[in-house]
């Protein structure tokens, strides 16, 4: 029998996806749990498949996406026999190899558009909800810090914003009104998590993952829709910024000291100074050994050797990356580095947005959305943060590069046989 007949298995595969944004910010390490699950049965999948020598067969863009992923893997794997690192600079990058088993497992389910659309949302919820509590009862100053750094989880937060801003307007376009007032809120929710938990970084893409969500569903939305939003979304950042304890105008009054401090030279060792030094050193690193860069521990020695030498201050020399994931990799890896990120990056946008152009169906596009969103929402967390020497950045980015592909794919699938 098929894998795709067994409907006990597809709802075990389904609970798993919808677990996995329930619980991405609920406890430490949760957002691990279900790609794990996911991962075990891929890869008991593909062995399975082996066994009975059953031949796949792959799409072209299947074929892209398993490659970007293996190449991404296989540039830190010659790093580091080149710069003779350490083998766990292979755990973070590793990851991207093993969701291809998951790949090829949901290709053959189909990923109930359900579990999307009310699973996200909720789980945009749940996270501002964690983030409410952990600022206002445990009183901690920066919400997701007890269970997750906390730029990760206030860039996980945010991205939980914005899929549930896509599902609102799919929801629409659907009639399902209950459920748009549902994703709505959780907009409201995920945007809260990443104010409570200071990570500016998300803050950036917000008005730009606005306008593409209102220009992606502009054909099903009135102008008093548009005016509506624009009107309630200003009104919202005036009051998140009127409101202390959100701590907006706190955070872009210290960024306007850190810049000026830096500047004049008065204090360097801020939080944008440290970054700036960070930038600096990297930039510096990069025209020495522009090619294959100088590995994680040649970084890190170079870096010890420009703070002895005045370039950087001390304390931009504690950090073990450049807050930066692209001078970070082009420094630690150079060229050939850049090219396998901008690779997990480019090659499946340009997928999603084929899927969005050649959609033949509500669902299909909503997919193909969402996978438009998760790429660039990562592409802009990454010029601020380093989002992918972070456990919590590969999974969450990679595992749903495969859950937003796969889906989009069995669902065009779908919509040729209907």
């Amino acid at each position: 029998m098929q894998i795709s007949k067994q409907k006990s298995f597809s709802a075990v595969i389904n609970f798993a996806i919808g677990f996995f944004f329930l619980s991405l910010l609920a406890t430490k390490g949760a957002y691990n749990w279900m790609p794990f699950f996911c991962g075990v049965l891929g890869i008991g999948y593909s062995l399975f498949l082996l066994t009975r020598k059953t031949k796949l067969a792959f799409s072209k863009d299947d074929k892209w996406i398993i490659c970007c992923y293996v190449f991404y893997f296989t540039v830190f794997l010659i790093s580091l026999f080149i710069h003779k690192g350490n083998v766990r600079e292979l755990d973070n990058p590793s990851r991207a190899l093993v969701f291809i088993p998951v790949l090829i497992l949901l290709l053959q389910i189909r990923l109930l558009p359900q579990v999307l659309i009310y699973c996200i949302p909720l789980g945009a919820i749940i996270a501002g909800g964690i983030a409410i509590y952990d600022r206002f009862v445990s009183q901690v100053w920066l919400a997701f810090s007890p269970r997750i750094m906390h730029i990760q989880g206030g860039d996980i937060a945010m991205s939980l914003g914005i899929f549930s801003l896509v599902l609102g307007f799919y929801s629409l376009e659907r009639k399902m009104q209950k459920t748009a007032l549902l994703c709505f809120s959780a907009v409201i929710f995920g945007i809260i998590g990443s104010l409570l938990s200071g990570a500016r970084g998300g803050w950036i893409g917000l008005p730009l993952f606005i306008i593409f969500s209102l220009w992606f569903y502009r054909h099903y939305l009135s102008k008093k829709f548009f005016i509506g939003a624009i009107s309630i979304f200003i009104l919202a950042a005036i009051g998140a910024a009127q409101t202390s304890e959100m701590r907006v105008m706190e955070r872009f009054n210290q960024a306007k000291y850190d810049i000026t401090s830096y500047l004049s030279g008065k204090n360097t060792s801020t939080s944008l100074g440290a970054r700036f030094d960070m930038w600096k050193g990297a930039v510096l690193m990069i025209k020495e050994k522009p090619i294959l860069g100088w590995g994680v521990k040649g970084y890190q020695e170079k870096q010890t050797q420009q703070v002895s030498e005045g370039t950087i201050s001390e304390y931009a020399g504690t950090f073990k990356h450049a807050h930066n994931q692209y001078l970070d990799v082009l420094t630690k890896y150079g060229l050939l580095g850049i090219l396998a990120l901008l690779g997990v990056f480019i090659l499946p946008l340009r997928i999603f947005i084929q899927g969005l152009k050649t959609a033949g169906n509500s669902t299909v596009k909503m997919t193909a959305i969402l996978g438009i969103m998760h790429i660039i929402s990562a592409m802009t967390y990454c010029l601020s943060q380093s989002f992918f020497n972070h456990n919590s950045g590969n999974i969450f980015y990679f595992f749903l590069v495969i859950v937003f592909y796969a889906m989009m794919r069995t669902e065009q699938q779908r919509a040729k046989h209907e």
